[in-house]
């Protein structure tokens, strides 16, 4: 069967329609671009392709009569979202069409032209001026409820029928204060783009594989469509793999890895470490290669899958959240490293044992290796994998890990200048009951906020003045990191107005007549001996 050329607009319409409507099988991952870091230029730059006729790729179909499982398209997209399967008794519908090649690029049309993404809306600026900039192409998402002067908002476009288009244009151009020129750059513009988004100029490929094909020949399709050009990850393959014999799998995973991010205030273990994990416990390895999953191993995926739910969930709310309030996925750098102490968890769970269950010493063990994993770099897979293969009896191996580690050619001991150039990791296991509060900036992301304790501005400071060093940093609030701004720590925390936060403050002299206040250096190295006890006594922990 030959490619077949359709339009935009009829490829959309196509998408969850109730006659010979076009669906997600169930071995596709989930919608990513949405959630990729700088999508938004990313999906503009696509309605660019399709508005200046550069091909966009070719889309793979399957009409079958079979029973597969598959999933509706979503309609309006926010970070997090995943398409839900559809009832098993629709499975067999006789006029579903399955795209197998094409998700992301019909997703991102779908939600785009009809919906929101991330209750954002994507508009065109029709008076926009080129700079030259490869960036600069007209298109760019404003907030839904929001009018932006010259731009026409895309799902309000895709809505409208040909016979609207001149009292359309008219009702818009009439809102615009235009040149003469002007008006012919956005008689032009719009012209082009109703062409391309409503009247359906044929801008889309879409190739029809035969109905007669087997549900396996199609799924070797898809494995072959994605191990070339620009691959699915390992996980993604692995996934489609283990989708074949249960559909839920990965919908089971993501739902796990968003209980984790609500427990812990926002750390982030996605479906595919989850994955990764399952594999280390059943492969031995925690390197996911598809090609080497076994069909009689594909069983004892499913089998850890449904178990493994409960021991991650009480993993992260014992260690992560109520050992050391761990709420960003920023603080934990070698999350590979993390991985053992999940399968010993994952173990001792199995047994009976849940994190509060396990006896002082083990939990102590878990949280020195911890440290040193994390600060050491014992974040190879030879260490990991090595480590873990010890894991077997009652007590967490913390010496096998450190021979392991040792013969791997990493350090077993801890040195102050590494705990000084882990910031972030060092605070954490410093400070546990101190949550790094997120503060949202300008671009939408996220960061904890630091108070240097001593101003790095101080007026008057002395010539060696160096205070930007960990022993001299504390997490705050974003609202007492700008309240005590420049200000001396000793006036900070003497003054009626300011005085009650210096309960956010920790290793630090109470005593405001102290000689520690009137001497940065002295007042560091205070609060650095104070710190270092604390590691070493609190993680049993030797640093030189």
């Amino acid at each position: 069967m030959s490619f077949i050329s359709i339009s935009v607009k009829e490829a959309v319409n196509k998408i969850n329609a109730n006659n010979n409507g076009w669906f997600l099988p169930a071995v596709q991952r989930p919608y990513v671009w949405g959630s990729r870091y700088e999508s938004e230029k990313y999906i503009c730059k696509l309605f660019d392709s399709i508005l200046n006729g550069y091909p966009i790729g070719t889309l793979i179909v399957w009409n079958t009569e079979m029973e597969v499982p598959y999933r509706e398209f979503m309609d309006d997209f926010h970070d997090g979202k995943t398409a839900i399967l559809v009832e098993k008794s629709l499975w067999s519908r006789v006029d579903k069409w399955l795209v197998y090649d094409g998700q992301q690029r019909l997703q991102t049309l779908y939600s785009c032209l009809k919906y929101t993404l991330n209750n954002r809306v994507l508009a065109y600026n029709l008076l926009y001026e080129s700079d030259g900039s490869d960036e600069e192409y007209g298109f760019k998402f404003i907030d839904k409820n929001t009018d932006v002067y010259g731009h026409i908002k895309l799902p309000e476009l895709f809505s409208k029928t040909k016979d609207e288009k001149i009292n359309f244009r008219k009702k818009i151009q009439a809102d615009l204060k235009i040149s003469e020129e002007q008006e012919i750059i956005f008689e032009s513009r719009f012209d082009k783009l109703w062409s391309v988004f409503v009247e359906g100029a044929s801008s889309i490929a879409y190739f029809p594989m035969d109905k007669d094909w087997s549900e396996d020949k199609v799924n070797d399709v898809f494995q072959r469509l994605n191990t070339g050009g620009v691959p699915l990850s390992g996980a993604d393959l692995l996934f489609s793999k283990i989708k074949e014999e249960n559909p839920y799998f990965e919908e089971n995973l993501v739902e796990i890895s968003k209980w984790i991010s609500e427990v812990t205030n926002g750390y982030y273990f996605s479906a595919n470490e989850i994955l990764q994990l399952i594999n280390l416990i059943v492969k031995g390895t925690t390197r996911i290669d598809a090609s080497k999953v076994k069909v009689t191993e594909i069983e004892e995926f499913n089998k850890v899958g449904l178990k493994i739910g409960e021991p991650l969930k009480d993993f992260f709310k014992g260690f992560f959240s109520d050992a050391f309030n761990i709420n960003n996925s920023a603080v934990i750098s070698k999350k590979l490293a993390v991985l053992p102490l999940i399968v010993y968890s994952y173990k001792s769970y199995q047994k009976g044992n849940n994190y509060y269950k396990l006896s002082a010493e083990n939990i102590k063990k878990m949280k020195k290796y911890f440290i040193l994993s994390q600060l050491n770099d014992w974040n190879t897979q030879g260490i990991v994998e090595g480590g873990t293969r010890e894991i077997g009896n009652d007590d967490f191996p913390l010496d096998k890990f450190m021979e392991v580690a040792i013969k791997k050619n990493r350090v077993s001991e801890l040195k102050i200048e590494t705990l000084e150039s882990n910031v972030w990791f060092t605070l954490k296991i410093s400070l546990p009951h101190r949550l790094y509060i997120k503060q949202e900036t300008t671009t939408g992301r996220y960061r904890p906020e630091l108070d240097h304790i001593f101003p790095m501005r101080l007026e008057g400071r002395p010539e060696e003045y160096d205070v930007d060093i960990i022993w001299n940093l504390q997490p705050v609030t974003g609202k007492t990191n700008l309240l005590k701004s420049n200000i001396h720590p000793k006036k900070f925390f003497s003054d009626d107005d300011t005085k009650m936060h210096i309960s956010e403050y920790d290793f630090i002299p109470k005593d405001m007549t102290s000689e520690l206040w009137d001497n940065h250096k002295k007042f560091i190295e205070f609060r650095k001996k104070q710190m270092i006890h604390f590691l070493e006594h609190n993680y049993n922990l030797e640093i030189k």
